[in-house]
């Protein structure tokens, strides 16, 4: 099992850094209807959720593709089950921090994290195949 097929540093950096700005702000603007505070704890619990998941992803996503076999499958099942344990992190961090839109706050990110889970697996699947690791048996 090779597993020197890796994203580098500064793309696993850059989308952890982008993951908190995009998913805190988000994280505020819907909670902040409540209250400005409640805006201000959704959204640095999302962000900061969101920047150490993002980094997990990615780790995750190089893991688990490299434990399987069919292409397909090196794509779409890291990105299920890296999602899944993402969703249930999410929502018990949301419902111990007290967020009001815990739903609402978290299922955007979701969303997105499972195409960039895609992402990073198609990423890999491409330099897997550029090596010349045509035979998937």
């Amino acid at each position: 099992m090779r597993e020197s097929i890796r994203t580098t540093r500064l793309f696993n950096f850059l989308s952890a850094v982008l993951a908190f700005l995009l998913w805190g702000g988000w994280a505020y603007h819907i909670n902040s209807a409540s209250s400005p505070q409640s805006g201000v704890v959704a959204a640095l619990t999302q962000g900061t959720a969101s920047f150490l998941i993002t980094l997990f992803m990615v780790h995750a996503v190089t893991f688990l593709f490299h434990r399987f076999q069919k292409p397909f499958v090196k794509v779409i099942l890291p990105a299920v089950l890296v999602n899944s344990v993402t969703g249930f992190c999410l929502v018990s961090v949301h419902t111990l921090m007290g967020t009001p839109r815990v739903f609402a706050t978290i299922l955007p990110a979701l969303t997105v994290a499972f195409s960039f889970c895609i992402f990073t697996a198609c990423k890999l699947l491409k330099l897997f195949q550029q090596q010349g690791n045509t035979s998937y048996e």
